[in-house]
Parts: structure tokens; C-alpha cells; sequence
């Protein structure tokens, strides 16, 4: 089998941000941000397994877990966050 013939399933992430400013005063403003993260709620699976004996070309992680970034990355289910930030 040549070089590169398998490869694993495609990536697709999908943010959406949104956010308000709002004058206080002249030299204050707050800012009210909403953001998600894979709108879409689409799995991106890591690569599959290369070790010949422990389960051979399985995905069994998904890839924002596998680069170090569990709950909270690229891969992982639908998230958002509110936030509220003062610009002075």
C-alpha cells in the first residue's frame, strides 16, 4: 500500500461571535459578547490508531481532546459563553 492512501475523517468547525458596545461614559464602555463554538455540533474525530495490536486504524477520541484541550476546543460539542467586558 503507498504512502498516504488512509487518512482519517475531515475537520469543519463552525464559530459564531457576536457582541454589543454600550457607551457608559465618555471614556468607558462595556461590552457584552456572546460566542459559540461549533454551532453546528458536527464530531471531529482525532486520527485513527496506528499501533498495529491495540486497535488498528480505531478512532476513539476526539481531536480537541487529543491536542490537549478537553471540553474546550476544536472537536468538542456545542459551547458558549457569555461575557461582559469593560473598555477603558
Amino acid at each position: 500500500m503507498g504512502r498516504n492512501q488512509l487518512t482519517g475523517s475531515g475537520f469543519a468547525s463552525v464559530d459564531l461571535s457576536v457582541f454589543k458596545n454600550i457607551p457608559v461614559t465618555e471614556r468607558l464602555k462595556a461590552q457584552f459578547r456572546v460566542e459559540m463554538l461549533n454551532v453546528f455540533n458536527r464530531l471531529n474525530l482525532a486520527p485513527p490508531s496506528g499501533y498495529l495490536f491495540g486497535g488498528f486504524g480505531q478512532s476513539t477520541d476526539t481531536i480537541g481532546d487529543y491536542n490537549g484541550a478537553p471540553g474546550f476546543g476544536p472537536g468538542e460539542p456545542f459551547n458558549m459563553q457569555l461575557a461582559l467586558k469593560l473598555v477603558f
